[in-house]
Parts: structure tokens; C-alpha cells; sequence
């Protein structure tokens, strides 16, 4: 009888980013309170993080590199359609960005690409994640976790360090040139919360076969729902 480790699984952890994402896209569209709104946002913060490490975990995971990239388009096709309905934007949505990410991961990796391509590359395609939701930074978050791997402290400090000049520093600039800064924007503080969440991932799969399909359905999914929701009541 196998011994279940303590801590979260890989599909616990998906389901907090899942609810996670949830809450924000809900305080996005309708929320209008102000402490309510940033409550629910700071929670939000979670759920791009968390997909990002295991974009990293699945390429080293997947037994078919070559379908993974494959679902990973077909459902980022699905998605740039949902997420320009809901939101009522031109970008893309951060399935684009997860793919992405994943091919900054292969460029990283792959030992057909030149050393002396693998940084422009990189570059191009943080410059055509900036069009998809959470843009560059998300990218530069999977290929902090990536090049951490193998410890999952460094992989922590890695993406801290990360999340500290894409969102902590630009807060505290912030701050200091006008103190009200804080006032509105202190939700982005949640970029840490994927912090203590992946220290007490236990590196298991958890969950059940059709897991891994969840985040990829219930994305487009949910943003068809809250779209409509949306447009019926503006």
C-alpha cells in the first residue's frame, strides 16, 4: 500500500489556482467596491504563477512533447476567442501566454537550436507575449522555475526574485512617488501567495485522469459564462 505524502498535489494545487482565477475574473467584471475588490484580486494573483510552474514540471512530465504543444494550441485558439468576449480585449489570453511559455521552456532545453540563438529567440517571444494576458512576465516566471529546477527552494527564490521586479519594487516605487499608490493596488502582493503553496507541494499527481483536462476546459469554459453574465447586465 503506497504512503500518500503530506502536503498539496499537483491537481490540489490546479484546483486553488482554478477558484483562485475564478475569484478574480468575478471582482474584475463586477466588483466595484474598492476593499472588496482588491481582497478578491489579491487572491487572484495566484492562479498565473501556479499554471507557470507546472507548464515547467509538464515538459519535463509529458510522454508526448509533440501533443502537449499541440493541446496546448488548440485550447489557446479556443481561449483567445472567450477571453476577447468576456473582457472586451484585444490581447490574448493567458493560455497564449502558457504557450509561450512553453516554448521558451523547449528553446531552453532543445539541443537543436544554436547557444547563440537560445537568448534572441527568448526576447522574440517575450515581445509577442506582451499581446496575451500577464505578457513577458509570465514567461520570464516559467523560465525562473525552469532554470531552478531540480530544488524546489531555489525554485521559490528563483520566482521571488522574479516576482520582485515585475511586481513588488514597481509597487514600492510606486508608493513612494504618491502613497495612495498603495491604497489601490496593494492586491499585487498576491504574486507571493504561489510562494508557500509550492513549498508544500509534495510532488505527487493526485487527482484522476481527466485532472489534467480541467484547467483547459473550465477556462473557456467559464469566461463564455461570466461574458454573457457581463453583457447582459451592462
Amino acid at each position: 500500500m503506497k504512503i500518500k505524502k503530506s502536503g498539496i498535489t499537483a491537481s490540489g494545487l490546479k484546483y486553488i489556482a482554478i477558484i483562485a482565477m475564478l475569484i478574480d475574473h468575478i471582482a474584475y467584471l463586477f466588483v466595484r467596491e474598492p476593499i472588496i475588490y482588491c481582497c478578491m484580486r489579491f487572491i487572484g494573483r495566484t492562479t498565473a504563477p501556479v499554471m507557470c510552474f507546472f507548464i515547467s514540471e509538464g515538459y519535463h512530465h509529458t510522454r508526448n512533447l509533440k501533443k502537449y504543444f499541440q493541446r496546448m494550441g488548440v485550447f489557446a485558439i479556443v481561449s483567445h476567442f472567450t477571453f476577447a468576449y468576456c473582457f472586451d480585449s484585444e490581447k490574448s489570453s493567458i493560455i497564449t501566454t502558457l504557450f509561450l511559455s512553453l516554448s521558451a521552456v523547449h528553446i531552453v532545453n532543445t539541443d537543436k537550436i544554436k547557444k547563440e540563438f537560445v537568448l534572441p529567440v527568448i526576447v522574440f517571444i517575450c515581445t509577442v507575449a506582451k499581446r496575451c494576458d500577464w505578457g513577458s512576465e509570465a514567461v520570464m516566471y516559467t523560465l525562473a522555475f525552469e532554470l531552478a529546477r531540480g530544488n524546489r527552494k531555489n525554485q521559490v527564490i528563483a520566482y521571488g526574485l522574479t516576482a520582485s521586479i515585475f511586481k513588488v519594487c514597481p509597487l514600492i516605487l510606486a508608493t513612494i512617488q504618491d502613497v495612495s499608490s498603495i491604497t489601490v493596488q496593494w492586491y499585487r502582493l498576491g504574486i507571493l501567495i504561489p510562494i508557500p503553496l509550492l513549498l508544500l507541494y509534495n510532488g505527487e499527481k493526485g487527482g484522476r485522469k481527466y485532472t489534467k483536462w480541467v484547467f483547459y476546459v473550465f477556462y473557456p469554459i467559464h469566461l463564455l459564462i461570466l461574458g454573457a453574465i457581463h453583457h447582459a447586465i451592462s
